[in-house]
This record gives C-alpha cells, sequence and structure tokens, in this order.
C-alpha cells in the first residue's frame, strides 16, 4: 500500500510550485484542520482539494494528549530553565526577526482586525508562533500557560495559542510525526525548519532541541531521502518552475499515467532502502551530493536507455510502413473485391493510406508499452507532457520517423 503524504505546519500550503511537485508523486495530501477553520486556498489548492487529493481531517484528540507527555514532562524538569528562555515576560529579549514568527498571526488575525482586543497589544506581536487550540490537550495547555510560556486567545477559525516561534514549530512537528505515524502518512513540508518531523520526539530530544545550545547546521533537517529522490530524478525532466502549468495539467498526467506512476514510486521506494548506508554521512553537503550522484547513475541511465527503446520503436514503425507499399492484395482479396464491384487496383493505395493514418496510434501504444515496462516510464511521460518543447520534439509526437 503507498502511504499518502501528510503536509505540516502550517494548514495552507505556501508554495504552489511544490505543491504542484508533490501532486504529481504522491497517491494523495491530507492535511491538519481544525473544525470550523475557513479555509483560503490558492486556485491550484482548491482545485485539488475538489479532485478529493488534498484531504482535510480534524486534530485527533488522542495525538495531542500522547505528544503533551514528554512536553508535560519537559515542563516539569525543565520549567524556569524554559520560561528563562521563552517566557512571555522576556518577548523583547527573544531577538526574533519577524520573518521567523513560522505560523503569522492567529490565522490571519492582525492589527487592523476588528477582534483585536485594545487592551492586550502584546497579543498582535508578530513575533508570536500559534498553535490551534485543538492541537493541544487541556493539561498542556494549562501547564504552559501556568508556566507562562503560552497565552491562548479568539482568532479566525476558533481559539489560538501564542507562544515563541520555536516552541510552536517544535510542538507542531512532535504532533505532526506522532499523527503520521499511527495512521500510515509521511510528513512533507514546503518550508525551512530546523528540525524535521521525523526524529524520534523523545524526552531528551525535545530537551536537546529547546534548551542545549547547538550550531544551526548541526540541527538542520536533512532532506527526508524518499521526497529528496523522487524531486531530485524530475528535476532531470521537467522545468523546476511550475508556475505556468495549469493545475488540471497535473490532474491530467496523474489520471492518464497512474500505472507508470505507481512504477516509478516502487522503484523510489527500492532506491531509498538501497541508500540507507548514506543515512550515517554526517556532513549535509556531502549527503546531498551522494543523492545526486545516485539519481544520475540510477535514473539518468535508465531515461537514456528508454529513449534507445523509443527510437528503436520508432525506426521499426517507419520500416514496417515502408514495405507496405510492396505489398499487394491476396488473391482472395482481390477476387473478394470484384465481387463486390470494388476495382482491386484502388486497394492497394486505400491500404497503404489506412497504414499511414494507423501508424501514429500504433507508435502511441508501442510507446506506453515501453514506458510501462520500465521504471523511470513515469519521467519519460513528465518530460513529453512538461519539458521545453523544440520543433523536432512535436514533429516527434505527431509522427515517429
Amino acid at each position: 500500500m503507498d502511504r499518502f503524504a501528510l503536509y505540516y505546519p502550517h494548514i495552507h500550503v505556501r508554495d504552489d510550485d511544490w505543491l504542484k511537485y508533490t501532486a504529481l508523486y504522491w497517491p494523495k495530501m491530507a492535511r491538519i484542520r481544525p473544525p470550523g477553520y475557513p479555509l483560503q486556498d490558492s486556485p491550484a489548492a482548491r482545485e485539488l482539494h475538489a479532485a478529493r487529493w488534498l484531504l482535510d481531517f480534524e486534530p485527533p484528540a488522542w495525538a495531542a494528549a500522547e505528544v503533551a507527555e514528554p512536553f508535560l514532562e519537559l515542563l516539569h524538569e525543565h520549567g524556569a530553565a524554559l520560561r528563562d528562555r521563552f517566557g512571555l515576560n522576556r518577548i523583547e529579549t527573544w531577538g526574533l526577526p519577524v520573518a521567523e514568527a513560522v505560523f503569522g498571526n492567529a490565522g490571519g488575525f492582525s492589527a487592523g482586525s476588528e477582534e483585536a482586543e485594545e487592551d492586550d497589544p502584546a497579543w498582535l506581536n508578530p513575533q508570536f508562533g500559534y498553535v490551534h487550540t485543538s492541537r493541544i490537550s487541556e493539561r498542556l495547555l494549562q501547564s504552559a500557560v501556568d508556566h507562562e510560556l503560552a497565552l491562548d486567545r479568539p482568532g479566525r477559525g476558533g481559539m489560538w495559542v501564542a507562544m515563541h516561534p520555536q516552541l510552536a514549530t517544535v510542538y507542531t512537528l512532535a504532533l505532526a510525526e506522532q499523527i503520521a505515524a499511527e495512521n500510515c502518512l509521511h510528513p512533507i513540508t514546503d518550508q525551512t525548519l530546523p528540525h524535521a518531523a521525523m526524529s524520534g520526539w523523545t524526552f531528551e530530544r525535545l530537551a536537546a532541541a529547546l534548551l542545549d545550545d547547538f550550531p544551526a547546521e548541526a540541527s538542520a533537517a536533512r532532506p527526508v531521502p524518499e521526497e529528496a529522490f523522487a524531486f531530485l530524478a524530475f528535476a532531470t525532466v521537467i522545468p523546476a518552475d511550475l508556475r505556468n502549468v495549469p493545475i488540471e495539467k497535473i490532474l491530467e498526467i496523474r489520471a492518464e499515467f497512474g500505472s507508470e506512476l505507481d512504477g516509478f514510486r516502487e522503484f523510489t521506494a527500492e532506491q531509498v532502502q538501497r541508500l540507507g548506508a548514506i543515512e550515517d554521512v554526517r556532513d549535509a553537503g556531502l549527503y546531498q551530493e551522494y543523492l545526486h550522484t545516485e539519481v544520475d547513475r540510477e535514473v539518468r541511465r535508465r531515461l537514456d536507455d528508454l529513449d534507445d527503446r523509443m527510437r528503436g520503436a520508432g525506426l521499426e514503425t517507419a520500416r514496417a510502413l515502408a514495405n507496405v507499399r510492396s505489398v499487394a492484395l491476396p488473391p482472395l482479396a482481390a477476387v473478394a473485391a470484384d465481387a463486390v464491384g470494388v476495382n482491386p487496383t484502388l486497394t492497394v493505395p486505400a491500404v497503404v493510406a489506412g497504414c499511414i493514418v494507423g501508424a501514429p496510434l500504433q507508435w502511441r501504444r508501442k510507446r506506453r508499452e515501453i514506458a510501462q515496462e520500465s521504471p523511470v516510464g513515469y519521467l519519460f511521460q513528465l518530460k513529453r507532457a512538461l519539458g521545453p518543447d523544440t520543433l523536432i520534439d512535436k514533429l516527434r509526437r505527431a509522427w515517429p520517423l
């Protein structure tokens, strides 16, 4: 069974290019949407939502309860240290640029909103990170409030909890990991975050992420192997900028080449298993270079082989067509033609014409069969569907010579 993806940390996808790439690979993508939360999706996200590729589900209470336990332990053991670093009374010393408030204001809640509380300007401070209360257990929320690490107020789509952005980020990643692990989902994101939702959020891991002062490069989240391999493979055949590709085209490709996509996903999973040896590579730059090298070796080689097979099939079709002109009707067919009043001499050009008309269809069928047999056949189809066209590309698609 192919796992669905789970989008985090936001509700709305922030990058439509990333969304299109993701839709070209994952069977479906779920997101955690609080009950009653009003959507403001992009047109591309709305189309994918209508097609039931982008799925909404409410934050499960069991996940919030389970994730709360290591955080409650952390508050009990290191409450003073957390308050000293992330306490609301120290917001002016956080020293964070506005851009690092990764969740923005509460669901779009801004200073210009009619709901703004004039007596509580701190609530509108853009340096906060926000988490919807439906994602946090009441026990954890109360403990965070008691430790002066959070406050809750109404915002768009319900109640929101404001806290230091690093607290909001780590909590949201831990929640996404728990939900993904228990629902056979694969967590993915379009954001550059200091940690991944596949880090194993134990008490010790939380303490290290929130209290230890280690360099940013040491804690930076590596690309997830499956996602990275697939996207690097895509980059070999389609443009990086999909801004001008309508989402309808993406849905059309998914519908038309589903069998090729299944084969490519199986191939990617096999490659990721084989790449397990590089998980111990410590340097992020070298890790990425290993990935690039493997894609070049495993994907490009197969694409070159597939191109050779396609050209060979085209030549076979061309030779067969050239031989048609030397074929005469068998005697029995000539007698039958004469019996119905058709001049046998006219049937040879008709046969030739029929072959000429049918040859492109035969070529397309043969090409599809070859693509379905190759683990990178999906990439070949993507290249044809989304890659930049030259005149010769267009002519080859219309005629296999």
